[in-house]
C-alpha cells in the first residue's frame, strides 16, 4: 500500500496593516485614474505635482495590489505601455475612502469648536 503524505504548506504570513503612506498613495492613484486613465510614468508625475514623491519601484506594488483587488485595470497600449483605468470596484473603494475622510473631517471640526 502506498501512502501519500499531505504536502507541507506554509501558513500565510499575517497580513500587515497598511501604512498611512500606502493608504494615501492608494487613494491618490484611484482618484487620478478616475480623472483620466494613466500610465505609471504619468501617475508618478501627477503625484509629484501634489507633493507625493514616489518612484516607479514604490508605485508598482500599489498598482499590483489595486489590480488584484480589481479596483483598476491595465491595458497594454502600443507606444505607451500599460494604461491604468478605474473599475466600478475602484470607484466604490474611492467613495468609501472619501466617506471616511469626511467623517474624520467632521469629527475634527467638532473637537476644534
Amino acid at each position: 500500500m502506498i501512502r501519500f503524505s499531505a504536502p507541507l504548506v506554509a501558513l500565510p504570513a499575517p497580513m500587515k496593516t497598511p501604512s498611512l503612506d500606502r493608504i494615501v498613495s492608494r487613494l491618490y492613484i484611484l482618484r487620478l485614474v478616475q480623472a483620466s486613465p494613466s500610465t505609471v510614468f504619468n501617475l508618478m508625475e501627477r503625484l509629484r505635482e501634489r507633493g507625493i514623491d514616489k518612484n516607479i519601484r514604490a508605485l508598482r506594488p500599489i498598482l499590483r495590489s489595486l489590480l488584484m483587488a480589481r479596483s483598476i485595470t491595465a491595458e497594454l497600449v502600443e507606444g505607451n505601455g500599460r494604461v491604468y483605468s478605474i473599475t466600478d470596484a475602484g470607484r466604490a473603494e474611492l467613495d468609501a475612502y472619501l466617506a471616511h475622510l469626511n467623517v474624520l473631517q467632521d469629527d475634527m471640526s467638532e473637537t476644534a469648536e
